[in-house]
C-alpha cells in the first residue's frame, strides 16, 4: 500500500517533441557514461605496462574498484531520486564522473587509478536510475521499451566512442592525455542538462515508499527476482568481454591500439547500437500480443550470442574474430531494452528509481565486479600452461557460463511475467 498522498494541480503532458529532446539529452548522458566507463578497457595494456601490474590486479581495478562503490551508493542515490529532482541529481553525477575521469590522467600509481575509478563509479551511480525514471514519466508504457532502447543505444555509442578515442589517443598521445581529453565533454553537458530538462510531474501523486516496503514488494515479484539473477549472469558475460576483448586482440592477434579502437568502436556503434534500437521496437510490437516476449527476446539473445563468442575467441585470424564479434554484440544489444522495460513495469511509479538501483546493486557486483576480476585471475592461472593464449580461454569461460545461465533464467521468469506486471499496476 502507498503510505501517503499529496494534492497537486494538473499539468499538461509534455509534447512529443520535448519528450524527444529530453530523451536525446539522456542518450548523450548515457553515451558519456560508457565512454568514461570503457576508456580503461582499451588503455589497460598501457597502464599495466607502466605500473608493472598483473592481470588480476588490472581486473580488480577495472571491475570491483569501480563496481563496488557504484553498486553500494546506487541505492541511496536512487532513493534520493525517487524523492527529489532527478534532473539535478543526474547533472551532479555527470559532473562528478567526468571530473574523476580527467583526474585519472594524473594518477601516479595503480592504486591511485583504482581510487579515481571509484570516484567515477560514485558519479555514474547517479546515472541510470534517475534517467530510467525520467523516461518512464515522459513515455507511456506502450512506447517505453522503444524509448529505453534509444537510451540503451547511447551505451553502445559510448562504448564505440570510448574504444575509438582511447585507441587513437592512447596510441598518439599516451593513456594520460586520453583520460584528460575524454573527461571534458561531461563538464559541459552537466549544466546543459540542469538548465534545459524539465522535471516532469510524477505519474502518481504518492509519496516515496519506505525502503522496506519497496524491498518487500519487489522480492514478492518472482519475475523481478529472476530478472536480477538473469541479468547478473548476462552482465558477467558482457562486462568480461568488454573489459578484456581489447587486451585479447592486442596480445593474441597483435593489433595496435588504434586498430583495436576503430574495429571494436565501429562494431559497438553499428551492431550494439542497432541491436538496442531493434530490441526495443521488436519487444514493443511483440508484447502487444504476449508480454512474455519481454523475457523471450533476451533469452534468444543470450543463447544466440554463445556460438559467435566462441568464433571470436577461438579464431586464428583477426578478421574472422571481428566478423564473429559483430553478431555477438548485436545479440547483446537486443536484450538491453526489454530488460530495462521489465524493470520499470515490475515496479510501481514511486519506486522505479529504487528498483533500478536494487537491480544494479546485484548486477554490478556479480557481473561488472566479479566478472572482469575472475577473468584476470583465470588468465594469470593459465599463463604458465597456455602463455598469452590463456586470456582467450578465461574470457570464453565467463561468457559461455554467463550467457547460458542467463538465457535459462529468462525463460523461467517469462512464466510469471504477466501476473507480476498486473500486480505492479494495482
Amino acid at each position: 500500500m502507498q503510505t501517503a498522498s499529496i494534492a497537486s494541480r494538473a499539468v499538461p503532458a509534455p509534447s512529443s517533441r520535448y519528450a524527444a529532446y529530453v530523451l536525446g539529452v539522456l542518450v548523450l548522458v548515457n553515451l558519456l557514461n560508457f565512454v568514461d566507463r570503457n576508456l580503461l578497457a582499451v588503455l589497460m595494456p598501457l597502464i599495466q605496462r607502466e605500473f608493472g601490474a598483473s592481470d588480476e590486479a588490472m581486473g580488480l581495478v577495472s571491475g570491483p574498484a569501480f563496481m563496488l562503490v557504484h553498486a553500494v551508493l546506487g541505492l541511496p542515490i536512487a532513493r534520493w531520486a525517487d524523492r527529489g529532482t532527478r534532473r539535478n541529481i543526474l547533472a551532479l553525477g555527470v559532473a562528478l564522473w567526468s571530473a574523476m575521469t580527467a583526474a585519472t590522467g594524473f594518477a601516479g600509481s595503480l592504486l591511485a587509478v583504482g581510487v579515481l575509478r571509484m570516484g567515477v563509479g560514485i558519479g555514474e551511480a547517479a546515472g541510470t536510475p534517475p534517467a530510467h525514471s525520467l523516461i518512464s514519466d515522459y513515455y507511456a508504457p506502450e512506447k517505453r521499451a522503444s524509448a529505453l532502447g534509444v537510451y540503451a543505444a547511447g551505451l553502445h555509442l559510448g562504448v564505440a566512442f570510448g574504444f575509438i578515442a582511447a585507441g587513437w589517443l592512447g596510441q598518439e598521445l599516451g593513456w594520460r592525455a586520453a583520460f584528460w581529453i575524454v573527461g571534458v565533454p561531461g563538464l559541459v553537458l552537466a549544466p546543459l542538462l540542469a538548465l534545459t530538462v524539465r522535471e516532469p510531474e510524477r505519474t502518481t501523486r504518492a509519496l516515496v515508499e519506505p525502503l522496506r516496503n519497496v524491498l518487500g514488494f519487489l522480492v514478492r515479484q518472482r519475475s523481478f527476482v529472476l530478472l536480477v539473477a538473469a541479468a547478473s549472469f548476462h552482465a558477467m558475460a558482457g562486462y568480461s568481454s568488454a573489459q578484456w576483448a581489447p587486451t585479447y586482440l592486442v596480445r593474441v592477434h597483435g593489433l595496435s591500439y588504434t586498430e583495436v579502437g576503430i574495429a571494436l568502436g565501429t562494431i559497438a556503434a553499428l551492431a550494439g547500437g542497432g541491436g538496442a534500437l531493434a530490441g526495443g521496437r521488436i519487444v514493443d510490437w511483440l508484447a502487444r500480443h504476449d508480454v512474455r516476449w519481454h523475457a523471450w527476446v533476451p533469452a534468444l539473445a543470450a543463447f544466440g550470442s554463445i556460438p559467435f563468442a566462441c568464433g571470436f575467441l577461438l579464431s586464428e585470424t583477426p578478421a574472422f574474430a571481428l566478423a564473429c564479434y559483430a553478431p555477438a554484440l548485436l545479440a547483446t544489444g537486443l536484450y538491453t531494452a526489454p530488460v530495462h522495460a521489465m524493470k520499470q513495469a515490475l515496479a510501481r511509479p514511486r519506486m522505479r528509481a529504487t528498483a533500478v538501483a536494487i537491480y544494479l546493486f546485484v548486477v554490478s557486483l556479480i557481473g561488472g565486479g566479479a566478472g572482469p576480476w575472475l577473468v584476470g585471475r583465470a588468465s594469470d592461472a593459465l599463463r604458465e600452461s597456455h602463455g598469452e593464449l590463456g586470456i582467450r580461454f578465461a574470457i570464453l569461460a565467463a561468457f559461455a557460463l554467463g550467457s547460458g545461465v542467463a538465457g535459462s533464467l529468462y525463460l523461467l521468469l517469462a512464466r510469471s511475467l504477466a501476473a507480476d506486471f498486473a500486480r505492479a499496476r494495482d
